[in-house]
């Protein structure tokens, strides 16, 4: 008798857990469908501000037209630095005149822009972060840091640039968001924030800072197309010595002879006007102009003709042929737009054959996997 009774109750108490594990996992699915659900409903209903925020711990600052204004300085050092030909290529006679225009320049923008721009940039984190860890955190903090303000379509020709810490965009970025013009203007506020992380990479790439007006460039000077994101006229560049190739191609090999001549010899590179009264700021021309050096390391030139930058094989074949390889800046810039599509796998790769680009990829890949 006794037995039974034991019997009974040991499966009394199997039957129990048994029939609280199915009702346990059962409402768990149920929990679980529900969270899915929920999930669901609130993705669907986050703006992607949210998602952003929730996914990526982003959140893009945008300027009202107040704030913006607030960017443009009378007293800065790119205001004051224009000169006759810099004015009248933006249609402003004096620098008031400029200030004044510039304040003028930014556009509202609006709340559709705004969601177009952050379900971009949502988008193109996604894409980063499955291919490169570490250079998802870079393009992440450096979103972080930055600001961005919206240009009417004159403001410095329509052409992107950067303010302190906040990148213009032209009106049509908005509609059409840009990667690559976006990843190369986050480039400007990290070589103005961060300068001494690009000091070595410029020296690798051949450029040498002279803080020194050159003999016989008073002609020239005043014609440098001033650029927010370059002031600096100083920069000189030589092929550097370093620069070698395995190629068999006889073509590739005669360019190689050239450009060993030119790692002897410095140049100025930059952006001239054609005229002394521009009517735009495209009205002008890239050019190398060679340099030569006195017994005491001086810089001076004697008038010969500049070289046509386009037409400069050597300088093309090493950094590639772009409208902005003109300065440092802009060229590591462009630079930056060639990691991404590296990065993503794109399948135009002219950039794979420039020797810059290689240097440039090997100091930047070295600097995001050390620090970021």
């Amino acid at each position: 008798m006794n037995l039974y009774i034991v019997l009974f109750f040991v499966l009394s108490i199997i039957l129990f857990i048994v029939t609280k594990y199915y009702l346990v996992k059962n409402n768990y699915k149920q929990n679980v469908k529900k969270d899915k659900i929920e999930a669901f409903e609130t993705d669907l209903n986050s703006t992607s501000a949210d998602k952003l925020k929730s996914k990526h711990n982003i959140i893009i600052k945008y300027l009202d037209i107040n704030t913006a204004q607030q960017l443009v300085k009378k007293n800065g050092i790119y205001i004051q630095n224009m000169n006759q030909p810099n004015l009248s290529a933006r249609n402003c006679l004096t620098i008031d005149d400029l200030f004044e225009k510039y304040l003028n320049g930014f556009d509202t923008i609006t709340d559709n822009e705004k969601e177009i721009v952050n379900k971009f940039v949502l988008n193109l984190l996604n894409d980063i972060q499955k291919f490169n860890s570490s250079y998802y955190r870079y393009v992440s903090k450096w979103l972080n840091e930055i600001s961005i303000a919206k240009a009417k379509s004159w403001l410095e020709s329509g052409m992107p640039h950067t303010l302190e810490k906040t990148i213009v965009m032209d009106a049509n970025w908005f509609i059409n968001p840009r990667k690559k013009t976006l990843l190369h203007e986050l480039t400007h506020i990290h070589q103005r924030e961060v300068e001494f992380d690009f000091e070595d990479l410029y020296k690798e790439l051949g450029y040498y800072y002279n803080p020194e007006n050159i003999k016989g460039m008073e002609n020239i000077y005043p014609l440098n197309r001033n650029n927010p994101d370059g002031l600096s006229k100083f920069w000189l560049w030589k092929m550097p010595k370093s620069y070698d190739s395995n190629s068999n191609d006889s073509n590739s090999n005669a360019i190689l002879d050239t450009m060993a001549m030119d790692s002897t010899n410095y140049y100025w590179i930059g952006a001239i006007f054609t005229t002394v009264n521009p009517n735009t700021l495209n009205d002008v021309v890239l050019v190398a102009i060679k340099l030569d050096r006195d017994n005491e390391g001086n810089f001076y030139y004697l008038k010969q003709n500049p070289t046509i930058l386009n037409k400069w094989k050597p300088f093309n074949t090493f950094f590639g042929e772009n409208p902005n390889n003109y300065h440092p800046n802009e060229m590591t810039a462009k630079f930056s737009e060639y990691f991404l599509a590296d990065m993503l796998n794109e399948k135009n790769r002219e950039f794979d054959n420039y020797e810059g680009y290689k240097i440039y990829k090997k100091y930047f890949e070295n600097m995001i996997n050390k620090y970021y």
